[in-house]
C-alpha cells in the first residue's frame, strides 16, 4: 500500500535535537501479523519479509505483495540473502531454512539447541552460520562447531571470509571473533557499564545484532541498553559508542559505509553519520521495531516490527 510522504513532528511523541532531521517516511505496508525480519536481494529486485506465519515476496518499491514462499514452517526470524542470491530464514521454534530458488521447497537444517537467532551467509554464499538460544553455532556444510556460554543473538562474517562473529544474550553478553576455518577463538569483548541497569527477564546486556561495514573497517553491535558499540573486527578494540536507543535489536549501514541505521524496542529510528559518531536523522513508530536494512542505492531504509508494518524511510 503506498502512502504519501509523512514529516514526523513532535506531536508523535519524541523531541528532536536541533540538529537532528526528522526522517520522511515514503512508503508503508499493512501485514497482518508481526514482522519478524526484512531482506533484500543483492540487486535490490527482490524483497523478503518474515512474519510470525510465513515468509512473502514483495515489490521492493511499491511493497506490493506478490507471493508466499512454499515449504518453511510459519517462521521469519533472520531473513538473510547470499551473494548468488540463496535465501536463509530461521524456524519458527528451532532451525533454518535454505531457498536454493525461491519457486521451490526449501532445504531444512537443524538446530540443537533450540530456536536459530543468527543466520549469515559467506561472502562467496557458499557457507551458512547458524547459531541458536543454546548458544551452539556450526558453519554448513562441512564447517567448524561449537557452543558458546550464551544463545547466540547474531552472527556475520568478515570480508574475506576467514573470520565470523558471533554475539551472545544470557550471562555471557559478549561479541566473539573466531577462525571460520578452525573456529579458533581470536578474541572476544564485553562491554557492560556499571551504572547499567538490567532488565527483568533479559540477559545482561545482551547484544542483539552484528553488522559489518560494507569497508569491513567497523563491526556494529546493537545493544540491549540502547548503545550501538563501533568495534575494529581485526581486534576488538571499541572505536565510538553512539548513544540514544533504548534496547538496540538491529542496524544496518549504508553501501558506502558513511551512514548506519539503528531501530530498537521502544520504537525508535535512529541515523548516524558513523566517522562523526552523530546523529543525523530519526523518526518514531509506536511499537517496538526489530528490523532494518538499507536499499542497494543507500536512499531509503526499510523497518519492520512488532507493529505489523513495513516502512519505507528515505535516509539524509
Amino acid at each position: 500500500m503506498r502512502r504519501m510522504l509523512l514529516f514526523l513532528t513532535v506531536a508523535q511523541g519524541f523531541a528532536l535535537a536541533a540538529d537532528v532531521t526528522p526522517l520522511w517516511e515514503a512508503a508503508q505496508v499493512t501485514l497482518p501479523y508481526s514482522v519478524q525480519s526484512v531482506a533484500l536481494s543483492p540487486d535490490g529486485k527482490t524483497l523478503v519479509v518474515g512474519t510470525f506465519r510465513d515468509v512473502g515476496l514483495y515489490d521492493p518499491v511499491t511493497l506490493k505483495r506478490l507471493r508466499e514462499l512454499p515449504g518453511g514452517d510459519g517462521g521469519g526470524w533472520g531473513a538473510t540473502f547470499s551473494q548468488a542470491g540463496k535465501l536463509a530464514v530461521a524456524g519458527v521454534s528451532e532451525g533454518a531454512f535454505v531457498w536454493n530458488d525461491l519457486s521451490k521447497a526449501p532445504q531444512k537444517f537443524t538446530s540443537p539447541g533450540g530456536r536459530v537467532f543468527g543466520l549469515a551467509w559467506s561472502p562467496d554464499g557458499q557457507k551458512l552460520a547458524l547459531g541458536d538460544a543454546g548458544g551452539h553455532w556450526r558453519v554448513e556444510p562441512g564447517g567448524p562447531s561449537g557452543q558458546l556460554k550464551g544463545d547466540v543473538m547474531a552472527a556475520v562474517w568478515s570480508l574475506d571470509g576467514q573470520t565470523l562473529f558471533l554475539s551472545t544474550g544470557q550471562e555471557d553478553s559478549a561479541v566473539y571473533a573466531l577462525n571460520a576455518r578452525t573456529g579458533q577463538q581470536l578474541w572476544r569483548q564485553q562491554n557492560v557499564p556499571k551504572t547499567h541497569v538490567r532488565r527483568p527477564g533479559y540477559g545482561l546486556d545482551e547484544v542483539n545484532g552484528l553488522t559489518l561495514s560494507p569497508d569491513g573497517k567497523r563491526l556494529a553491535c546493537a545493544h540491549q541498553d540502547g548503545r550501538v558499540l563501533l568495534r575494529d573486527p581485526a581486534s576488538g578494540r571499541l572505536l565510538k559508542v553512539l548513544e540514544g536507543g533504548q534496547d538496540t535489536r538491529w542496524t544496518a549501514f549504508t553501501p558506502d559505509s558513511s551512514q548506519l541505521v539503528a531501530v530498537g524496542e521502544d520504537g525508535g529510528i535512529h541515523v548516524w553519520d558513523v566517522k562523526a559518531g552523530k546523529q543525523l536523522a530519526q523518526a518514531q513508530v509506536n511499537q517496538e521495531l526489530w528490523w532494518v536494512t538499507v536499499t542497494p542505492d543507500g536512499q531509503f531504509s526499510l523497518t519492520a516490527g512488532e507493529d505489523t508494518h513495513v516502512r519505507q524511510w528515505r535516509l539524509p
